[in-house]
């Protein structure tokens, strides 16, 4: 009696311990939430703005497009698979439209985004109590998870992945308790259920285009175990509630006015058709397609959430070595199986491009968790390993946000200064009192799109092409004033637009500024301890003033 009540003592002062680390470490990440990573930086490479910007003109239009990327078929629409995100436009363009007079609209999304973060962490921790997991080990799981820097950086992003971990989780959980009562003879989907089922799915696939696959393979993992197959009737009502959704969808497109293209109406094969057409699911038998897709997740991994794969490791070892103590239930079975659909759904489905990693994680976390939980038995040992390994989790944490720390704070301060010379500039040069169009890349696009001096144009003319006219041409006629450049201090061509852009600016435009400085994070690691140290390795802001020529 005493060893338990010793061990229930340890176990809530273990909580407590971790509760602090996890806390401390959320609160180390949050001050550099409008710093880390940099705004539209190499990460994501403009994608915050942008989607920020085409959330607010779905409310505002009734339709999604990016509307200071002129000249490009993105400005017109992005299509019927990405210009319907409705609920993403209700959780983030709403925001952006109330208070983008007080902030940029980078700011106010990854104040949004942070948010979500903190909800996706108590339902991961409500879930896994819920599923009898132990207060420190449902805890020590939050820590792990936070302590990753997929979390790190996709809690500080202007972008849906956060939004999109939620709706994956929250289905599983939703499904298992629907597969519990249903095993348990308490409940019988109806065909009113499978047709709310069927309406959710697709309104949800709002919120993020890569749930269309997520929820889909979901979906017909729920018809298998709910024997739904069996039933052609309740498949019928699924596509009826699907299909009610998607001709609201497409109703609300048409009555806009918005043009009907698949992607968007550009006149060369554009970014979105490439990532579909590199999906592995298109290649499903190629062994060498296959192998180097499961390495690349697996690096992908080990590079952004490390402690995931040890946690792995020890549930397998555990599954292999430990009995169960308890059977498993009915919801623990089927979030197991949610874990493996889900799994391989990200295998096949979607690219291995390291954001869209926390997607997934927290359910394959909660999964782990929940099995391991029914393989062991709290103890001074075991709570005592806990603690360590908690340790140094804390410390990867802390380590990584004071080496984020120095280099965002001096690629902010750095791209900062030199974007308020480029303003002066440009004031000092105004003839009239139109805001002069100035086509900049997208470390400044955030900055230039809050301020009212400017008229922001992004380059997605580059990779989403209108028509098939030299660049030079689409600049003149649409009046463009300034090219805003960077040159990368390694003198790498690190993207399609300075490919593009470069030498057109060098041939058409003059120089009126050039900053040198830290002032973007391409081919910089933001958790090398001497990413900093080497004093020659300066970016170049670089502003041109087009001729009238052009003009």
């Amino acid at each position: 009696m005493a060893t338990e009540f010793s061990i229930a003592r340890l176990e809530r002062v273990a909580a407590a311990f971790i509760a602090t680390l996890v806390v401390i470490v959320l609160a180390l990440q949050a001050r550099l939430l409008y710093i880390f990573p940099q705004p539209d930086g190499a990460r994501w490479w403009g994608d915050e703005t942008g989607q920020m910007l085409e959330l607010r003109t779905e409310l505002q239009d009734g339709y999604a497009r990016i509307p200071t990327a002129f000249g490009s078929s993105v400005a017109i629409t992005n299509g019927l698979v990405r210009g319907n995100s409705w609920l993403a436009a209700a959780l983030y363009g709403v925001p952006v439209l109330v208070f983008s007079h007080v902030a940029n609209v980078v700011v106010i999304g990854r104040t949004v985004t942070f948010a979500l973060s903190m909800v996706l962490l108590f339902m991961m921790y409500a879930i896994m109590r819920a599923s009898d997991v132990s207060r420190v080990l449902a805890l020590f799981a939050l820590l792990l998870l936070v302590t990753t820097r997929s979390f790190f950086f996709a809690s500080h992003a202007a972008r849906l992945d956060v939004a999109a971990s939620i709706a994956v989780l929250a289905f599983a959980w939703y499904l298992s308790s629907r597969y519990d009562a249903l095993k348990q003879e308490r409940w019988k989907p109806s065909s009113l259920w499978y047709f709310c089922y069927g309406a959710a799915v697709v309104l949800f696939a709002t919120l993020s285009i890569h749930l269309l696959t997520l929820l889909g393979v979901l979906s017909f993992y729920m018809f298998w175990r709910f024997g739904t197959f069996r039933k052609p009737s309740a498949i019928v009502w699924v596509a009826a509630g699907a299909a009610t959704i998607l001709g609201l969808l497409l109703g609300v497109y048409a009555i806009a006015g918005a043009p009907f293209s698949f992607y968007s109406p550009s006149s060369a094969p554009n970014q979105f058709q490439s990532v579909a057409a590199e999906l592995p699911i298109l290649r499903p038998f190629s062994r060498s397609v296959q192998f180097a897709n499961m390495i690349e997740r697996v690096h992908g991994l080990w590079a952004e959430a490390p402690a995931f794969l040890i946690l792995v490791f020890i549930g397998i070892v555990l599954r292999l070595t430990a009995r169960s103590s308890v059977q498993k239930s009915n919801r623990g079975a089927w979030l197991s199986g949610a874990a493996i659909v889900i799994a391989v759904a990200w295998l096949l489905f979607q690219s291995p491009a390291l954001y869209y990693y926390v997607q997934v994680l927290p359910l394959f976390i909660v999964a782990m968790v929940i099995g391991i939980s029914k393989r062991w038995k709290l103890s001074v040992p075991v709570l005592s390993i806990m603690a360590g390994i908690a340790i140094v989790l804390g410390y990867f944490g802390f380590t990584d946000t004071i080496r984020a720390s120095r280099v965002a704070e001096t690629i902010e301060r750095g791209n900062h200064a030199a974007l308020v010379d480029a303003l002066a500039i440009i004031d000092k040069s105004a003839v009239t009192s139109k805001a002069p169009l100035i086509l900049a890349q997208n470390p400044a696009i955030a900055m230039l799109e809050h301020d009212s001096s400017v008229r922001l144009m992004t380059a997605h003319l580059v990779s989403f092409p209108v028509s098939s006219e030299p660049i030079a041409k689409v600049l003149r006629n649409l009046n463009v004033q300034y090219i805003l450049l960077y040159a990368a201090h390694d003198g790498s061509i690190y993207s399609a637009e300075y490919h593009a852009l470069h030498p057109l600016a060098d041939s058409i435009g003059t120089i009126v500024l050039r900053k040198s400085g830290i002032l973007f994070d391409v081919h910089r690691d933001y958790f090398t301890p001497d990413a900093l140290s080497e004093n020659s390795a300066q970016d170049t802001l670089i502003l041109y003033k087009l001729p009238s020529i052009v003009r």
